[in-house]
């Protein structure tokens, strides 16, 4: 593109000065400066759309991670009807693609295919009838969230040993009322998305838990997303 530019500054100038000892004088200081303003303007453009579409492909594999993780997840529920007991080495030798940590792990400070895992009691102390799943994204610095709800959440219950009960005393977490498969999340600061108050790179699979009452939770990433920006 830039000899482009300078063929045409050059063809425009030869037909100002015509034939003659003029043509090999070179390129006036304005026309350098334009060839270099057109440059700038160009580059202006072109690096915020490059950073907005890594920004986005971070994203889109963090919630990829997510969706498989959550597969995984569920099919490790199958085999007893309950995540109660199921560890992160558990998941990990059911699917070593992934760097499973327990739920109480930063996934923003370890590996780029880091899960990490909260296994949640819904109705009753020590059911384990959910699952809560954290991804990092790390170019926005953007924990995603999936929650897997195998019953109807109520409030009030105590959760058993190493499991985080899906609730408070008298609040359930915003738009995950009922069983299904839910998604959130955290922007750096936690002034948006699943919680306010959080801290740049918290990407727990038990920090929604520890703010219940200020949870958003959404049926798709993209509702999820939309509800940040």
């Amino acid at each position: 593109m830039l000899q482009s530019l300078l063929q045409r500054a050059r063809e425009a100038r030869n037909g100002e000065l015509g034939d003659g000892e003029g043509l090999e004088e070179g390129f006036t200081l304005i026309e350098l400066m334009v060839v270099l303003l057109i440059i700038a303007i160009l580059l202006a453009i072109a690096i915020p759309t490059f950073l907005g579409v890594t920004s986005s492909a971070s994203d889109r594999a963090a919630q990829s991670n997510l969706t498989n993780a959550l597969t995984e997840a569920k099919a490790v529920f199958q085999n007893g009807s309950t995540y109660n007991g199921i560890t992160a080495a558990i998941f990990q030798s059911s699917a070593p693609e992934f760097s499973w940590v327990a739920g109480g792990t930063n996934c923003a400070s370890t590996s780029t295919n880091c899960i990490s895992a909260q296994v949640l009691d819904l109705d009753a102390t020590s059911d384990g009838l959910g699952v809560l799943l954290a991804a990092y994204s790390p170019k926005d610095t953007t924990c995603w969230y999936a929650v897997d709800l195998e019953a109807t959440p109520a409030v009030n219950i105590t959760a058993g040993a190493g499991d985080s009960a899906f609730g408070t005393a008298t609040t359930l977490p915003s738009g995950a009322t009922t069983a299904g498969v839910y998604y959130a999340e955290l922007s750096a600061g936690g002034s948006e998305g699943v919680a306010s108050g959080g801290i740049d790179g918290d990407c727990y699979g038990n920090y929604p838990n520890t703010v219940t009452s200020s949870s958003k939770w959404f049926p798709s990433y993209a509702l999820a997303k939309a509800s940040s920006d």
